[in-house]
């Protein structure tokens, strides 16, 4: 979860209303839904795995979803942080305190604590939180990219006419930093065809390495294993 400050978690809009969402059921319903998750015989690293068993364990996917994308935020906060889960959850009450989450939600909360706190350490969450810790725990990590194309004009000695005119290729990456260059930043890089067709071939020769490890390893071990992207920790 972003926005940490002592004392409790600022609660970002969208995080507000899965919270929410969460505290549409019952409290008696939502502790049979810990209490089956958290003895899960086993757990996956992935998160649509666990996304699919709340699925079938509460038949209700809009719940399914703002439950497992607040448990996975808060397992990985609480790993990043190196905090107990008791201290997650009281800065998640407090921040919706602060939000001033209407009486009944907040109470909602109080009544399922232990079940609550019971979910954040179970390994059905704690594997997908450190799975996606481990995704993103680099020092830079991509955000987006684009390649802006121009036509330069070249003028004559005279400046007074275009003589001709070169077309060039700028690779726009968008990327966010750690630690002290957190939020997003951008590096643009100068590219003629012979660069373009590198990367790209770069790129298909990736692609090819990630699937023959992915392969390879799974069938040595036999333990479950995913290429970074093919889990949507949006669970969009």
């Amino acid at each position: 979860m972003r926005g940490f400050v002592v004392g409790y978690l600022r609660i970002a809009p969208h995080q507000a209303k899965a919270l929410r969402t969460v505290a549409s059921i019952t409290t008696d319903d939502f502790r049979e839904i810990a209490r089956k998750l958290s003895k899960q015989a086993a757990p996956s690293i992935r998160a649509s795995a666990l996304l699919d068993t709340v699925k079938e364990l509460s038949g209700n996917d809009e719940f399914s979803i703002a439950l497992c994308t607040q448990l996975v935020s808060l397992a990985t906060f609480r790993r990043v942080e190196k905090v107990s889960s008791e201290v997650v959850w009281d800065d998640l009450f407090e921040g919706m305190r602060v939000a001033e989450f209407a009486d009944a939600t907040i109470a909602w909360f109080d009544e399922v604590r232990v079940e609550f706190l019971s979910l954040l350490e179970c390994e059905s969450v704690r594997l997908p939180a450190k799975a996606l810790h481990l995704s993103t725990d680099f020092q830079q990590v991509f955000a987006s990219a684009n390649v802006i194309t121009d036509v330069r004009p070249v003028f004559d000695g005279d400046h007074a006419s275009i003589a001709g005119a070169i077309v060039t290729q700028t690779l726009r990456i968008q990327y966010v930093g750690s630690g002290g260059q957190g939020g997003e930043q951008e590096v643009s890089l100068a590219l003629d065809l012979d660069d373009i067709k590198k990367l790209i071939a770069e790129l298909e020769k990736a692609k090819q390495k990630a699937e023959c490890a992915k392969e390879s390893f799974g069938q040595k071990t036999g333990a479950d294993i995913f290429v970074i992207g093919e889990e949507t920790y949006g669970f969009s």
